[in-house]
């Protein structure tokens, strides 16, 4: 059984490679999440046996700080592992389920089958005004790790050369833990016959992420690519787009609400400039096409701004503020940097398999 988080489609999307890989082994694979994360799952995947476990619904603020409200959220965030717990242990039991494939999933483990754990944060960053909780939040997300038989970070374990920084180099990382390299939908593709002309723009535009940021930064960047001449291509993250601009109603702006992956992967080689969150799952993925990107990190997320500060710092992606944000400046700003080449990230994902299968055993 496999369950990604359905905050968003990210972690569902990173789950892609390791499903391939699955039923190439022979394993007979179980789906289970809900949301938008369901929806890429059942998408991508629609020969296989889906179960509904949706998550505790999270909100965000429209302002730039988001500590308070994601403290009031916490005892809901708590009450959700302890139920998805409960519900695991009727999975096991009606459908036979020997392994169990959690992505930031903290309730999904049981004693009697095999439990992996997928994370890339072991050393989550709190909002401003928490930064002293650190330390003490670690210690306690590691008391539900020890719960896992192993816990899967997708990053490498050179703290000097990989993609999450101080999110899982910060801290000790528990004892069964093992970097396994960056996991990417991209790595498993079957080539298709839709002509790339199709594809072909100066802006790609991919949105995710919470509500009501996702919609805001859509909105920011449809108004002023109105105003422009570009050939942009919008990938909407499963939002139907319902509202009404000039540029919207000729060829000039394509809006598709989701593309399959070999298509998506199509539209991100062809683009000459990509503009998209900083959430990690995406960079995962650009990083495999070796593919930098303007990184506009989620208001008030402390991971998302981490992020996209270490990636331009490694000068392997461009970073934008979402307020004031200015789509011709950072253009310029854009083409005029040399970026390190991203495909020193890429790995062999049989890497899971082997791990997975050694641990079964």
């Amino acid at each position: 059984m496999i369950c990604p988080l359905d905050w968003g489609i990210g972690h569902a999307s990173r789950m892609i490679p390791l499903i391939h890989i699955c039923l190439r082994a022979g394993f007979k694979v179980i789906l289970a999440s809900g949301g938008k994360a369901g929806e890429l799952l059942k998408t991508e995947f629609p020969a296989l046996p889906f179960m509904e476990l949706p998550s505790v619904p999270i909100r965000y603020s429209r302002k730039k700080s988001q500590g308070f409200i994601m403290m009031i959220q916490l005892p809901f965030i708590l009450a959700g592992i302890f139920k998805e717990h409960r519900w695991l242990a009727k999975a096991v039991s009606k459908h036979s389920i020997d392994i169990v494939l959690s992505d930031n999933r903290y309730g999904l483990y049981h004693k009697k089958v095999l439990s992996v754990f997928m994370t890339h944060q072991i050393s989550p960053l709190m909002p401003a005004g928490l930064k002293w909780a650190e330390p003490a939040v670690n210690f306690f997300l590691r008391r539900f790790i020890r719960c896992f038989d192993r816990c899967w970070i997708p990053d490498a374990e050179n703290p000097s050369q990989n993609l999450t920084g101080r999110l899982s180099h910060r801290f000790l990382p528990p004892y069964n833990t093992a970097y396994m390299g960056i996991l990417s939908r991209f790595t498993e593709i079957t080539p298709v016959t839709e002509s790339e002309k199709n594809f072909l723009c100066d802006v790609l535009v991919i949105l995710s992420g919470p509500e009501p940021q996702r919609t805001l930064l859509e909105e920011i960047l449809i108004g002023q690519l109105d105003k422009t001449d570009y050939q942009a291509v919008i990938i909407g993250g499963f939002h139907q787009f319902s509202r009404q601009y000039p540029a919207i109603a000729t060829s000039r702006i394509r809006y598709h609400d989701h593309l399959p992956s070999a298509l998506f992967r199509i539209a991100i080689l062809r683009a000459e400039i990509i503009i998209c969150r900083a959430g990690y799952s995406t960079i995962m993925d650009l990083a495999e096409l070796n593919k930098p990107a303007i990184l506009i990190p989620t208001p008030g997320q402390p991971e998302q701004e981490y992020l996209a500060a270490y990636m331009k710092s490694k000068r392997w992606f461009h970073t934008a503020e979402q307020h004031g944000f200015d789509l011709e400046k950072e253009i310029r700003y854009f083409r005029k940097q040399k970026f390190n080449p991203l495909e020193i990230f890429r790995t062999d994902t049989e890497k899971y398999l082997q791990d997975l299968l050694k641990l079964y055993k």
